[in-house]
């Protein structure tokens, strides 16, 4: 089989007030070219399917237009649910799509699913209509059997194992299993992967999961999720499927496992490349294949109001911030600017009062902007822990 791994669609997502819906719906149509041109028979989206975990409607609109459109030709869709994702909301149309070869992973048991999908059609009388329900049978070739911890796809006699993880929050793990918590977080979610992947056998064995994973001792948290070590992961899999790290990246060799990047730039200190990863079981290989769906973002200096306007027509096509360090604009200056269609943020690194230093935080994290805040109380860093149940507290208080 072929495997298509992307994550991190943030669905609804703002840049300032730019609207991306038309560009993720951009992306979607390139990973469903990429599907039909690779032959791609399951498309695995491992996390953060959404931006908040009370999308807008329009966003879930997007969502389940999208899955459609990739489960076209047989394919199956695993969407995952990363930490940005309210796993209930997002899987409240699941009796449906189990029928369309569509899985909504929220859980940890997926026993339910029996490789059940739609009837299959009464071929019509007429030749065109032979056509279509022959065409509309082939259409069902891949088959999703569930049980605890994953599914199995099956196309003809080649099955794939493929363990369903979600961002394994503390209240979600409370809800998987009963907890120990005389062991800590990191030893708790290896036994939750550990556990997931026991029905792995000889067949081709992937994880698909929403973590931050981290080769330094160093590293802390990634927006809000804090840093766990690579020895989590089972040996038992063949190919771990991460989410939440927005560009490309290898974290470990043994097992393989790799971020594949959000399929858009969604910060301006992100990587502009973006792409997804093609795992061929057969094969065992894993190939990236590039995007160029959606507008680049680009951060620029200017230190009067015409080098402004000229960065901004240079840049026409892209989303644009200017670290603005001049002398102050006037107000109809100001207008101008911001009525650029490239215009998307104004940050000013100073004034001529004492070369003041200031700084904007309405695009900064949650997490940063508590970063800022504990320095300027204790005059000291938040630990790792303390700034991911305050990111926790944030989301949960967003969805209520």
């Amino acid at each position: 089989m072929k495997i298509l791994h992307t994550a991190d669609l943030h669905l609804g997502k703002k840049l300032n007030k730019a609207a991306r819906l038309d560009e993720q719906c951009e992306v979607i149509k390139q990973l469903s070219e990429i599907a039909d041109v690779e032959d791609i028979d399951v498309v695995l989206i491992a996390g953060d399917i959404f931006d908040t975990s009370v999308p807008t409607s329009e966003a879930e609109r997007v969502f389940y237009r999208s899955i459609l459109t990739l489960a076209e030709r047989g394919r199956a869709v695993i969407a995952l649910a990363g930490n940005h994702d309210d796993e209930r909301r997002m899987c409240a149309a699941k009796p449906l799509a189990d029928l369309q070869g569509i899985v909504l992973a929220g859980e940890l048991d997926y026993s339910a699913l029996n490789g059940e999908t739609l009837s299959d059609p009464t071929p019509p009388p007429s030749l065109f209509g032979l056509f279509d329900a022959a065409d509309y049978i082939q259409k069902q070739r891949i088959k999703i059997f569930g049980r605890y911890g994953g599914v199995t796809a099956e196309k003809g006699d080649e099955r794939v194992n493929i363990a369903l993880v979600p961002y394994p929050a503390e209240s979600r793990l409370s809800r998987w299993a009963k907890q120990d918590y005389n062991i800590d977080y990191v030893e708790r979610v290896k036994q939750t992967l550990s556990s997931a992947c026991e029905f792995f056998d000889n067949n081709y064995n992937i994880l698909c999961t929403h973590l931050f994973l981290s080769k330094s001792a160093s590293s802390e948290s990634l927006g809000g999720l804090l840093a766990l070590p690579t020895d989590i992961l089972p040996e038992s899999a063949d190919y771990v499927a991460l989410g939440h790290v927005h560009k490309h990246l290898r974290i470990c060799k043994r097992p393989l496992a790799e971020y594949s990047g959000s399929p858009l730039q969604y910060a301006y200190d992100e990587s502009r490349t973006k792409s997804v990863n093609i795992i061929d079981t057969q094969k065992k290989t894993v190939e990236q294949k590039i995007l160029t769906a959606g507008k680049n973002l680009t951060e620029t200096d200017a230190d009067n109001f015409d080098e402004c306007m000229s960065k901004l027509e240079f840049y026409s096509g892209d989303y644009v911030r200017i670290k603005y360090s001049g002398e102050p604009l006037t107000r109809d200056e100001t207008a101008q600017i911001r009525s650029h269609p490239a215009y998307n943020d104004l940050v000013v690194t100073a004034t001529l009062r004492g070369d003041v230093k200031v700084e904007r935080r309405a695009h900064l994290s949650d997490g940063e902007i508590f970063d800022m805040y504990y320095k300027h109380r204790f005059n000291a860093e938040p630990s790792a822990e303390l700034k991911a149940v305050f990111t926790e507290l944030m989301q949960e208080a967003e969805q209520e």
